[in-house]
């Protein structure tokens, strides 16, 4: 009687540690593992084994591409005029190890990198200029934006500025001007 009980009690004990040991990773996730504390490796999607009590999962990180929530920037364009950008950021995790190793909050890190991306390439173009090339402005945008991202792991896969917001003097400006050479 006594030897049942125990032959159960290991073969239960035995069954939870092949079930701390086997970790089914999602398509969409990569789980970094950790052994007593110092990162040993990244687990893929799929099936994989633990060593239980020793390895464990510190992070479970996502890498599907991720869209940060669109925001809104003053910029000052080189002919002297303060306009509103409304953008955006599309990226992906490629390292996750690096991407929670080397920096604590990859969203803020990456949009605060954009905002002074953005200032710096729409300081560099007038008005008129800043409203017809958008396009230019995104790739140069993400081209920078990737060589900065590059160290937490990240992939910039595309940036939008979505509206330029002009204020309305400015618009008043522009509309005397543009009746201005009308007459001329």
């Amino acid at each position: 009687m006594v030897t049942q009980i125990v032959l159960l009690f290991l073969v239960i004990l035995l069954l939870y540690l092949v079930y701390l040991g086997i970790k089914v990773v999602p398509q969409s996730q990569v789980y970094v593992i950790d052994r007593f504390g110092k990162f040993t490796k990244v687990l893929d999607s799929g099936l994989s084994i633990i060593v239980p009590f020793v390895d464990r999962v510190a992070f479970k990180v996502d890498i599907l591409e991720r869209q940060l929530p669109a925001f809104r920037i003053s910029v000052i364009t080189e002919d002297n005029v303060e306009v509103g950008l409304e953008s955006t950021v599309f990226f992906r995790v490629l390292d996750a190890a690096k991407s929670v190793y080397r920096i604590r909050d990859v969203d803020a890190a990456i949009q605060n990198t954009a905002i002074s991306v953005i200032r710096s390439a729409a300081g560099k173009l007038e008005l008129d200029e800043l409203q017809s090339s958008r396009e230019s402005m995104n790739q140069e945008i993400a081209t920078r934006l990737s060589q900065a991202s590059e160290v937490w792991g990240v992939e910039v896969t595309r940036t939008e500025i979505l509206d330029v917001l002009v204020d309305e003097k400015t618009k008043e400006s522009q509309r005397q001007q543009l009746n201005a050479d009308r007459e001329r």
